[in-house]
């Protein structure tokens, strides 16, 4: 018996479930059709992180507890 595991991601574009292939060269969304690189992946969710801290900042800094 073999089973296989599909690494998952979350997709950038619409939010689902994408999945990473065996090489970790590809990451696709069967939901919305998003393709990417995984390096480019990588690099699309680092800035999505930034935003979120950015925005959580000026969130902060305009009302401070």
């Amino acid at each position: 018996m073999y089973w296989v595991l599909m690494l998952e991601a979350r997709c950038p574009e619409c939010g689902k479930k994408a999945l990473v292939n065996d090489e970790m060269t590809e990451v696709k969304c069967d939901h919305c059709g998003f393709t990417s690189t995984y390096d480019d992946y990588i690099e699309i969710m680092k800035g999505k992180a930034v935003d979120i801290v950015d925005n959580f900042q000026m969130n902060w800094d305009r009302n401070p507890i």
